[in-house]
C-alpha cells in the first residue's frame, strides 16, 4: 500500500501540480484549499504525511498545526510547512507549534520528492521502534502479572478452602496464623494491582495535556506532616517501626498531592521490603538549591549497576529471591517525576543497600 499524503494549498495551481508530482511518484494523495476543510480530510483519510500551506483563508497554517497536534489520532503525524515565507520568525513560530519541516517555494520536483522521502523514512523508523516497544512490553507483560496475581490468589483460596473444611479441628491460634497469612496475600495483590492501574493511569495523564498543565499547578502547602504519615504507615505495614529514623524540613512545593504519596509511598515500600528487620531505613529531607530533596536509604540487598540504568516497566531485578516483582514501582516513579519537572537518583551497591534521593521544586 502506498504512503497517503494529504496537501492543503489555498492556489488551485499550486496544489493540482503537488498532488500529479506526488501521485506520479507512487503516493496517494488527497488536496484541501484551506485548514478547515483540510482538518476535515485530514480526520478522514489519516495520512502518513501531510503538507501545508501557511498563508490560507478559514483558518491558516498555524491554526491547522495546533488541532493536529491537539488530536489523539493526528498528534504525531509528520506536519511539513510549504511557504515563500522566509522570515525568522515564521520559522520559528511553527517549529515551537510542532511542526517537522519546511519546504520553500519555490521548489524543485527532486527536492520536494526527497524532503517528502526523508519525512515517511523517519515517520516509518519511528513506528517501527515503537512496534518493537510494544512487543518487549506485551511479551514480558503476561509471564510476571499471571505470577504475581497467581502466587497470592492461591494462597488465599488454598487457605481459605482449608479453614472451611478443616476448622472444627483447628485451635484458635491456628486459625489466626491462617488468616493473617491470607491478609498478607491480600496486601500483595493490593500492591500488584495498584502498581498496574498507576502504569496505565500515567500513561493515559501523558497524553492529557489539560489535566497535566492543571496538576503541574497543584501546590503541597506542607510537605514535613505527608512524609511523616507515609513513614508511619509503610514501618507499621511491615512491622518495622522501631527501624526508622526521619529528620525532615517541612515546605512547600510545586506537586501534585496524589502523586508525591504515591513516589514517597512507593520508594518507602521498597526501602522496608528489600532490607531485613532490624536494619535501618533513614528519611532526610533538606533543602537545596530552590528544591526539597528527600533522600531514603536502606541497609538492604541493593541493585547492581545495570539494573539501575535499566529501570524499565516488567524488567525484573534479582533480588536474591524466587519471587522478583513486575519492575513498576521504579519504573512508575521515575516517569511521574519527569511528568512533573522532579528528579531521582539512585545510588545502589548490591549487599550494602540503596539510596533514593527525590528532588522538587519549591513553590514559589
Amino acid at each position: 500500500m502506498s504512503d497517503k499524503i494529504v496537501v492543503i494549498e489555498d492556489n488551485p495551481d499550486v496544489r493540482n501540480n503537488l498532488k500529479e508530482i506526488l501521485e506520479s511518484a507512487g503516493y496517494t494523495v488527497d488536496t484541501a484549499e484551506n485548514g478547515e476543510i483540510g482538518l476535515e480530510v485530514l480526520k478522514r483519510t489519516m495520512p502518513d504525511l501531510i503538507l501545508c500551506d501557511i498563508m490560507m483563508p478559514e483558518l491558516d497554517g498555524y491554526g491547522l498545526l495546533k488541532a493536529v497536534r491537539n488530536s489523539k489520532v493526528l498528534a504525531s503525524t509528520p506536519f511539513v510547512f510549504l511557504t515563500a515565507k522566509t522570515a525568522r520568525e515564521d520559522l520559528s513560530k511553527g517549529m515551537e507549534l510542532g511542526a517537522d519541516d519546511y519546504i520553500m517555494k519555490p521548489f524543485t520536483i527532486a527536492e520536494l520528492l526527497k524532503r517528502v522521502r526523508i519525512r515517511l523514512d523517519k515517520r516509518k523508523e519511528v513506528l517501527e521502534r515503537s512496534e518493537q516497544k510494544i512487543k518487549e512490553v506485551t511479551s514480558n507483560i503476561g509471564q510476571p502479572i499471571t505470577h504475581e496475581l497467581n502466587e497470592p490468589l492461591r494462597t488465599i483460596t488454598g487457605i481459605g478452602e482449608l479453614i472451611m473444611t478443616e476448622h472444627y479441628g483447628m485451635e484458635k491460634s491456628e486459625i489466626v496464623e491462617f488468616v493473617s497469612l491470607i491478609h498478607k496475600a491480600g496486601l500483595e495483590l493490593k500492591e500488584v494491582v495498584g502498581k498496574t492501574l498507576n502504569y496505565y493511569e500515567v500513561e493515559e495523564l501523558k497524553n492529557n495535556r489539560d489535566l497535566l498543565d492543571q496538576l503541574k499547578s497543584e501546590i503541597i502547602p506542607s510537605t514535613k506532616h505527608i512524609i511523616n504519615d507515609l513513614v508511619t504507615t509503610e514501618s507499621q505495614e511491615y512491622r518495622r517501626a522501631s527501624d526508622v529514623v526521619v529528620s525532615l524540613v517541612d515546605t512547600s512545593i510545586q506537586f501534585p498531592v496524589k502523586y508525591f504519596k504515591t513516589t514517597i509511598g512507593s520508594i518507602l515500600s521498597n526501602a522496608f521490603k528489600f532490607s531485613p528487620r532490624g536494619s535501618m531505613v533513614r528519611v532526610i529531607a533538606g533543602i537545596e538549591d530552590k528544591h526539597l530533596v528527600v533522600t531514603i536509604s536502606d541497609e538492604g540487598l541493593g541493585m547492581a549497576e545495570e539494573d539501575v540504568a535499566s529501570i524499565g516497566a516488567y524488567k525484573k531485578f534479582d533480588d536474591g529471591s524466587v519471587k522478583k516483582g513486575l519492575g513498576l514501582g521504579l519504573f512508575n516513579t521515575t516517569r511521574t517525576l519527569d511528568m512533573f519537572d522532579a528528579s531521582m537518583t539512585i545510588n545502589s551497591n548490591k549487599g550494602i543497600g540503596t539510596i533514593v534521593k527525590l528532588k522538587f521544586k519549591v513553590a514559589e
